[in-house]
């Protein structure tokens, strides 16, 4: 070998040799993924208390194994859309556009609301600049990542349609017509129908076979068919009584499906069906992506089935199991992507807490119904959601290889609600809001209304009034809120809806702790003078946002409120909200974190989730956009 080509062979190998480890991770393919795990409503406070408990068995070994923040402060106001557009943009609100959970439609008239989980982001999230860096993304179900509503991660699967609400019906069976089934029935097989009544498509009739298969003399229907026609085919759903069955449905081009219970005693003299919501997906991937999730995993579950428990349709163990199956399905088919694709970017998503929470969280004796008994039952409820988030949190760190990081976050956190607040009713009788004879709001005759989400609402003008009546309007607004105290008479109704009959003694003690408690009801933000979206030590960007309303109002501790034309403040609907004052610690959010970057068993300081992001950028190694207001956690890395 010529000389000068045997010293150019070694520097070469040198030189590959000696390549910084990034680097030659990425060549060699073997960088680890990025995992974000959010729980929506996770508490800081509660989350720990029960790891203490010993509960949160997974939790308390990510703990130990790697990053805990003392607790994480999500943006204002603190709702699910503009919280979990924070943490995958490191934006606030008027940077992202996500300034509620709904919002007034700035181009239309007055009462024309948008939903913030089918709108684009206004700044662009981790998913889409990791993959304009080359980068391979994934998202399942990620508040901000409907791939219907922006740009979307390499996979995605995210909410589609409710195509027909859960339903519980009788089943009267009749001798089956030219029914034929390769296994014996010991007594005539019978047929029921079952109609689909869908949405915005044809319905559908599903026919519904009981068999008889013990041979014990007896009549003893105990195995059911569910078949789209009289035919036995491979498709078809058999289930024994009172087990659980799923039943996959067609509508346009959705693969649609739901999950059902046969109810009947031995001899069909009572038969009935619980049947829960007809669902499907958005799936989207590169061609048979869609095909494989629902080949391997079956059709888009219903997340819950609230209704139908509290109608008694469902016994508890039943309501949870379909919970269960939502949030497993989706952790399953994220760890799946995340096996067989080898994304660089997972970011899923599972909401069990917060709708538990919001139906259930009962902790303040001012509650509607409160008992210390009903308390202990329901604490237990909220008590399961967190043990559900912590199974998904154990399969996660199995699925983790060595190069893999992992961050468990919530949006934020949840507090107990007594009262709900009615804004546009006090707007009416300020004469700021207008109906028409059937009651219904005067989008042109109006000058503000209220769009309230949780225990925030954002004050809208109308587009029309001029700068100066603007003003003017603004500043009434702004005294009417500022001013409003509940009166006497609800005090006193609250009480009584809360307490039932109680002694004078009590009530007055109640009505004093109401007034020390909740001297305002409403903290009010007025978004051109005190930029409500602003963060301390950010960089927020003196401009505002079409989206936003001239006034945010924030509920006080305990209130949340609603946009209906009901009485101005009521006992509250819900038992837990939030939407309000970030800094309180019921709404405190978490963050736990863990891979070869993170540091060992470490306890940091507080974060915002706007830290959340730049921190992503650094994992991955890809340059951050400009508009990031939150900072990379240096104290959490290596």
């Amino acid at each position: 070998m010529n000389k000068h080509y045997f010293f150019i062979t070694i520097i070469l190998i040198v030189s590959l040799v000696s390549l910084p480890s990034g680097f030659a991770a990425e060549t060699s393919g073997q960088n680890g993924s990025v995992v974000i795990v959010s729980f929506d409503g996770m508490r800081n406070d509660l989350a720990k208390e029960y790891i203490k408990e010993g509960k949160l068995p997974h939790l308390q070994s990510l703990m130990e194994k790697g990053v805990t923040a003392k607790d994480s402060t999500t943006v204002t106001p603190s709702l699910t859309a503009p919280s979990h557009a924070a943490i995958a943009t490191g934006a606030t609100p008027s940077e992202t556009g996500m300034v509620s959970n709904k919002w007034q439609d700035p181009h239309k008239e007055l009462a024309n609301g948008e939903s913030a989980f089918h709108q684009p982001l206004d700044r662009s999230p981790l998913w889409s600049e990791a993959k304009k860096n080359g980068k391979t993304t994934a998202t399942v179900l990620f508040p901000g990542s409907n791939p219907d509503a922006g740009s979307q991660a390499d996979y995605a699967v995210y909410y589609g349609e409710t195509w027909a609400e859960s339903s519980k019906e009788k089943l009267n069976f009749k001798s089956a017509k030219g029914f034929h089934h390769p296994k014996r029935s010991f007594s005539p097989i019978k047929e029921a129908t079952l109609k689909l009544p869908l949405k915005e498509a044809k319905s559908q009739e599903i026919y519904i076979f009981a068999m008889d298969t013990s041979d014990d003399g007896k009549t003893n229907y105990d195995q059911f068919i569910f078949s789209n026609n009289r035919s036995s085919e491979s498709a078809d759903s058999i289930v024994k009584a009172n087990e659980w069955g799923a039943f996959p449905v067609k509508v346009e081009d959705d693969s649609a499906g739901f999950w059902f219970k046969v109810k009947a005693d031995p001899a069909l003299q009572k038969a009935g069906i619980y049947r829960t919501a007809i669902t499907s997906g958005l799936i989207e991937g590169p061609p048979g992506f869609e095909e494989e999730i629902i080949s391997e995993f079956g059709f888009f579950p219903v997340q819950d089935d609230t209704r139908a428990f509290k109608k008694g349709w469902l016994s508890r163990d039943e309501y949870e199991d379909i919970s269960s199956r939502f949030v497993g399905w989706a952790a399953d088919v994220s760890l799946f992507i995340k096996e067989k694709y080898q994304p660089d970017l997972l970011m899923f998503y599972a909401p069990q807490i917060d709708h538990e929470s919001h139906h259930y969280l009962m902790t303040d004796p001012r509650q509607p119904e409160f008992t210390e008994k009903s308390s202990k039952k329901q604490m237990k409820y909220i008590e399961w959601s967190y043990q559900i988030a912590d199974d998904v949190i154990g399969k996660t760190m199995n699925s983790l290889n060595g190069n893999d990081h992992l961050l468990v976050v919530s949006d934020h956190g949840m507090e107990p609600v007594h009262t709900i607040l009615a804004p546009n009713t006090l707007l009416k009788k300020e004469g700021l809001l207008k109906t028409d004879k059937n009651g219904k709001i005067d989008e042109e005759e109006s000058k503000a209304i209220a769009v309230a989400s949780g225990s925030a609402a954002q004050i809208y003008l109308n587009k029309d009034l001029s700068k100066e009546e603007k003003e003017q309007v603004a500043k009434q607004v702004e005294h009417l809120f500022s001013e409003y105290q509940i009166k006497p008479e609800f005090k006193k109704e609250v009480l009584t809806h809360c307490f039932g009959r109680i002694g004078n003694t009590i009530v007055q003690r109640r009505f004093s702790d109401l007034d020390q408690k909740t001297k305002q009801f409403f903290n009010y933000l007025l978004r051109k003078k005190e930029k409500p979206y602003k963060i301390e030590n950010g960089s927020q960007q003196e401009k505002d946002h079409p989206n936003e309303g001239e006034i945010l109002l924030l509920g006080a501790k305990g209130y949340m409120m609603g946009s209906g034309l009901t009485k101005a403040s009521m006992p509250a609907i819900e038992l837990g909200s939030h939407g309000g004052n970030p800094d309180r610690k019921e709404l405190k959010a978490v963050f736990f974190a863990h891979g070869p970057s993170f540091k060992n068993s470490e306890n940091i300081g507080s974060i915002a989730t706007l830290d959340i992001a730049p921190t992503v950028y650094n994992l991955l190694g890809i340059p951050a956009p400009g508009f990031l207001e939150g900072e990379v956690l240096e104290d959490a890395l290596e």
